[in-house]
């Protein structure tokens, strides 16, 4: 049951990070919020995936790994938010956006390939 709990946690917190980047990231070329959405879909087809290939029986340490890198993720955005509240929209906002969804990305391809390795 935790093994379930940390699996759809992670998975949605994924998803929960590409779709925020649509929310963060304001940019006046259309080809750039193209390549945004493009960040977006490719989290939704990663939370597909990890959740078709993903689940395990019993609790591993790339588990916690995942957890913990897309929780602190969401704390970033969390404070992303406040900024944009405050400051608004900026370039600088916009790139440490754009690196966060990426890191968070390559975090949940590692959770993939990792539930591959260790099961």
């Amino acid at each position: 049951m935790l093994v379930l709990l940390f699996h759809l946690l992670s998975s949605f917190m994924v998803l929960a990070i590409s779709l925020f980047l649509g929310k963060t990231v304001n940019f006046e070329s259309k080809k750039l919020n193209n390549i945004i959405g493009g960040y977006g879909l490719t989290g939704i087809v990663l939370v597909g995936i990890g959740i078709y290939i993903g689940i395990g029986e019993n609790l591993k340490a790339y588990m916690f790994i995942t957890f913990l890198g897309q929780l602190v993720i969401i704390c970033f955005f969390l404070l992303i938010f406040s900024l944009l509240k405050k400051d608004g929209y900026s370039k600088l906002i916009n790139i440490y956006s754009i690196c966060l969804v990426i890191i968070s990305h390559l975090i949940y391809i590692y959770y993939i390939i990792a539930s591959f390795i260790y099961y």
